[in-house]
């Protein structure tokens, strides 16, 4: 949002780096010049409205919290910090330079690990496939420490006074029951939160073991077999296949009792069942193939990414057609701009993966490339990535917030996203001059 975060300084005539004691005196100055008792009314007709400035100024800038929200997001951030959205506002910055931090450190060790990866395998060095997969060890240990540090912290206790959290027909009962069913509500969250933190839980260490399996099998191929190798694979893409199978039973019954088209009804069957079955086709191609079951050439092997490629190619397509069909002259550029747009980040997007997948499948069949050179794709796409994350977008979010001294309007005139006259609504101290001319001038 526009914001101005030097308008009340200038209202007080001081710099940002005035001390509190400095913008007190101040204050007490122009409150004294300005004073509807002191100024003589014929050379400052103005004087209600200079000195009620004045004195929203001092109860911003006199109160650290609301200086400091207000030094970075200007007068509409002080105004809205106390509602539930402007709170989220005002965090956003702050919520968004964690993400950026987070990718880029998943993003470092991904690098890192296709490094050493490379190296490993091209013969560079002889370390252990152990230390090869360290990057990944440490990206598990992070996600176990999340998961134990969200598993602890309690359930917002804005909740117990949140009155929507109750029914219509609860707000009429007892103060007692209304208690009670707001505590259940906080119950119910926590066991929805800790159901939710268990299983993802869960999908990590069954992750984990299967990095160990491929660490011991690329260590010692004859220690362990293909199927054992895949066994948590198997055990975790079975799971999700089954609350698939679960959540399409449920949705074919609703879509009968709704009468829906049997061709409406195979697109739902495939829409939710045809990504988990190519990940498992997959899976037990690669499996038979290390362990020589099947002899065909890895490009066959991976035949099912290909067709991941033509699904979205021919979704493309159809999606062009039938945007080309409709009546709508405006709404049919729009959609037709958009399948446009997604063709080209599709032959971007294709042209690295399947120049990977095609690399990868050369090397596995016995042509001497350089592992190097086969992942040249996936280190283009994650630096690209990484300089994304860890400088081009805090760069453009620093830049929105350090831009803001002053907006300019024509022929240098000062824009104001607020209007000066408004009075900020606030709780200041007892007492405080702020709180006095407030109560006094208390006319916007």
């Amino acid at each position: 949002m526009d914001r101005n975060t030097v308008h009340l300084y200038e209202t007080l005539g001081v710099p940002k780096t005035s001390t509190p004691e400095e913008i007190k005196k101040a204050y007490r100055r122009l409150a004294l010049r300005y004073h509807p008792d002191k100024v003589n009314v014929a050379e400052v007709p103005d004087h209600e409205t200079r000195f009620r400035d004045i004195a929203a100024a001092y109860e911003v800038l006199s109160d650290p919290k609301k200086r400091q929200v207000y030094d970075k997001y200007g007068l509409m951030g002080v105004q809205m910090a106390g509602t539930d959205i402007g709170a989220r506002l005002v965090e956003i910055e702050s919520m968004l330079c964690a993400i950026f931090v987070v990718l880029s450190v998943l993003l470092t060790l991904a690098i890192i690990f296709f490094s050493f990866l490379s190296v490993r395998i091209d013969g560079k060095v002889q370390w252990s496939y152990w230390v090869v997969f360290i990057p990944l060890w440490i990206l598990d240990a992070i996600l176990v420490l999340a998961i134990l540090y969200l598993a602890t912290r309690p359930v917002d206790q804005d909740l117990e006074d949140d009155q929507q959290d109750l029914e219509p027909e609860d707000r009429d009962t007892a103060p007692m029951a209304q208690e009670e069913r707001k505590k259940e509500k906080i119950r119910e969250r926590k066991r929805a939160q800790l159901s939710g933190l268990m299983f993802a839980l869960v999908n990590i260490i069954l992750f984990t073991a299967f990095q160990a399996m491929i660490v011991r099998k690329a260590n010692n191929p004859e220690s362990v077999s293909g199927p054992t190798v895949f066994t948590p694979y198997f055990i975790l893409e079975g799971f999700y296949l089954l609350m698939a199978l679960i959540q399409l039973i449920v949705a074919l019954r609703m879509a009968d009792a709704a009468e829906v088209p049997m061709k409406a009804k195979l697109v739902l069957v495939f829409e939710s069942l045809w990504w988990k079955l190519v990940r498992l086709s997959l899976a037990v191609l690669i499996m038979l193939r290390i362990d020589d079951k099947i002899t065909c050439s890895w490009g066959i092997v991976f035949i099912p990414l290909y067709l991941v490629g033509i699904k979205y190619l021919l979704q493309l397509v159809f999606g062009y057609r039938s945007f080309g069909q409709m009546q709508n002259h405006e709404m049919k550029q729009q959609g037709q701009a958009m399948m446009i747009t997604g063709f080209v980040v599709f032959v971007i997007l294709g042209s690295l993966s399947y120049a990977l997948i095609g690399l990868l499948a050369a090397r596995l069949d016995g042509h001497a490339y350089a592992v190097s050179s086969v992942l040249i794709p996936v280190f283009i796409v994650l630096s690209l990535l990484l300089c994304c994350s860890g400088c081009c977008l805090p760069c453009m979010l620093l830049a929105s917030s350090a831009g803001d001294e002053e907006m300019e309007g024509p022929e240098g005139a000062q824009i104001r996203v607020v209007s000066p006259n408004m009075r900020i609504e606030g709780s200041p101290a007892n007492g405080s001059p702020a709180s006095s001319s407030s109560r006094r001038f208390g006319r916007s």
